[in-house]
């Protein structure tokens, strides 16, 4: 399951994550998973394993952040 959060601050060994549309749920990341590549304000894709690891991430690009736009489209960025 694809779903989209904010990557919010990265804070001692984690970076803090904010869903979309859920704002008051924040999920803690180790930063080393995304300090590479994503950037405070960056919107991204994760993908969860069944037991809640993350098994891909991507960044969103920020013209393709629309609601009329089908999910599927942000697959493959």
């Amino acid at each position: 399951m694809i779903n989209q959060y904010t990557l919010d601050r990265f804070e001692g060994y984690y970076a803090v994550l904010v869903e979309k549309g859920n704002e008051q749920n924040e999920l803690m990341v180790l930063k080393e998973r995304l300090i590479a590549f994503a950037k405070a304000g960056d919107t991204l894709a994760i993908d969860f394993d069944s037991i809640g690891n993350l098994r891909h991430v991507e960044i969103i690009a920020k013209e393709k952040i629309s609601p009329e736009e089908p999910e599927k489209e942000l697959e493959g960025l």
